[in-house]
């Protein structure tokens, strides 16, 4: 569905809407009548739509919004059906045609409901009877001993219960106090960290109370205002209050100077986070400029020198330092193109971006696949190539993955094994596990390299026997793929006569998982 989006509607997907698992969306032309449509319409509507029908036909809100006076234009909390309730997004493309997305809000309405429904019984108490509006909530009216209430809807919104007292009114701070549904962090950086200690609290049915510290907020007119949260479990039920301490008879001086230190400390670690994440940023736009924008004229440079030193006569017409010149611009377009591929792969295993796809895949096939991709660097160090694997032995992987460790592995022994050495890839069954080793008979490794060969990025790579040079990725990008697929992996190797790279990973798919 995704592929059909114009360009600004899909860049509109990425960045505006939530996460959109289950996403529907109805394509429709400026007429306001279905063109197509895309998702599983049963989570949205009672019936399926038809083309050339009118689409407020099939969702009555949408009467009169298509083509929409803005765009785009966000309607919340519709009623699509008697049992969905969706957030509603209306996007112009540059072909005048409308996209309608709808995304499910159904389950975060209903885990509010029996919250708002007790709200509006204690505001209606309140105006018929005052006594019996403290049985249904107590913390409606606390606004009256200075406590600025509110009941948690999820980890980072909450909803505000009664009226805000005189001294929140006063606070300088650029606060919307219309609203009843409040992201707090907003309002009060400083509770950022407590609220990641008061979720956990709330977990606890156990009814108590955990305390905040205190901090420093100014007022219009200047003047300081001592505050503090209180997280408060009650009735299964989670409540936050906010109070100031200013009323409170004698305030210690040095709980005044705590307050404002906590309060500094706490923008000097925002402003630590603003240039983190800024730093963070740069960086992953620089990793997207070299794995992405530098690989194309790369392998341009490389294409033309591969077909010069593929010609005969173009290589018998130069001199042997030309000819030279041309063999080495090719090898350093190589490893250029290997050291891309491999920044590329080592960012996003580290950003977490990716997803193990596991199905049960043969050995045999991985590891002869292995080593012909490395065929062409075994013959020009005449390595011979040993392939020791039963039949039929298959292992629960993601096969894409799982191929880029065989063939980082196999590379770097080749990069390590002198010439006329040999290189194996063995594999032993075990009752639950294999037993898969990349052996060499390299130069080896003295046990202070073998403790660090894993850590990730290395800035001191070692060339290898044939004056390879390398990147200091590859194993660590290793380590992270069989790590993902909660395998183990270790190294074994002696100086002088090669190492052994093993690999113990599950069989088959276990019995307990569904993927």
């Amino acid at each position: 569905m995704l592929k059909t989006l114009p360009e600004s509607t899909f860049t509109y997907v990425l960045e505006q809407l939530p996460p959109y698992v289950g996403l529907f969306v109805i394509k429709a032309d400026d007429a306001g009548k279905i063109v197509d449509y895309f998702g599983n319409y049963n989570n949205y509507l009672s019936r399926e739509p038809h083309v050339e029908e009118a689409v407020d036909q099939l969702v009555p809100a949408l009467l009169g919004m298509v083509p929409p006076m803005i765009n785009p234009t966000v309607l919340n909390r519709i009623q699509t059906d008697k049992e969905s309730i969706a957030d509603i997004h209306i996007v112009a493309d540059e072909e005048t045609n409308y996209w309608i997305f709808f995304v499910d809000q159904t389950k975060e309405v209903e885990s509010i409901r029996h919250l708002l429904q007790g709200m509006n019984e204690a505001k209606l108490a309140l105006e018929t009877d005052q006594s019996s509006a403290e049985t249904i909530n107590p913390f409606c009216r606390l606004d009256i001993f200075g406590y600025m209430t509110f009941t948690r809807l999820d980890e980072n919104t909450f909803e505000r219960i009664g009226k805000y007292p005189d001294w929140f009114v006063q606070l300088e701070a650029n606060i919307d106090d219309t609203r009843d549904q409040i992201q707090l962090a907003d309002w009060f950086p400083f509770l950022e960290v407590f609220l990641m200690e008061a979720n956990e609290f709330w977990q606890d049915t156990k009814e108590s109370v955990l305390e905040s510290g205190i901090w420093v907020e100014k007022t219009k007119k200047g003047e300081e205002t001592l505050l503090k949260a209180f997280a408060v479990n009650l009735e299964g039920k989670a409540f936050l209050m906010i109070n100031t301490l200013n009323n409170s008879i004698d305030v210690p001086r040095e709980t005044i100077q705590r307050a404002r230190e906590q309060s500094l400390a706490y923008d000097k670690l925002e402003k630590t986070e603003r240039k983190l994440k800024e730093l963070l940023s740069y960086k992953d736009k620089f990793v997207s400029i070299v794995s992405h924008d530098l690989r194309s004229p790369v392998a341009a440079v490389l294409g033309i020198a591969e077909m010069m030193c593929n010609d005969d006569e173009v290589m018998g017409s130069l001199d042997d330092f030309y000819t030279e010149m041309v063999q080495n611009i090719r090898s350093e377009m190589n490893r250029l193109l290997d050291y891309n591929d491999k920044l590329y792969h080592w960012s996003n295993l580290e950003l977490g971006n990716f997803e193990l796809v596991k199905t049960q895949v043969d050995l045999k096939a991985l590891a002869t696949s292995a080593g012909r991709v490395a065929e062409s660097k075994m013959a020009t160090k005449n390595i011979k190539f040993n392939l020791d694997v039963p039949e039929k032995l298959s292992v629960f992987v993601d096969e894409t993955l799982f191929s880029q460790v065989l063939n980082n592995l196999v590379g770097n022994a080749v990069k390590f094994t002198p010439e006329e050495g040999s290189i194996s890839i063995r594999a032993i069954a075990q009752d639950e596990d294999v037993l898969l080793k990349v052996c060499d008979t390299g130069v080896g490794m003295p046990d202070e390299v073998q403790q660090k060969i894993f850590a990730g990025f290395s800035r001191d790579s070692t060339i290898g026997t044939g004056g390879e040079k390398g990147t200091g990725l590859g194993l660590g990008i290793v380590k992270k793929i069989v790590d993902a697929h909660f395998a183990d992996i270790w190294v074994e190797s002696t100086p002088g006569k090669g190492s052994d790279f093993v690999i113990r990973i599950r069989k088959d798919k276990p019995t307990d998982q569904t993927s």
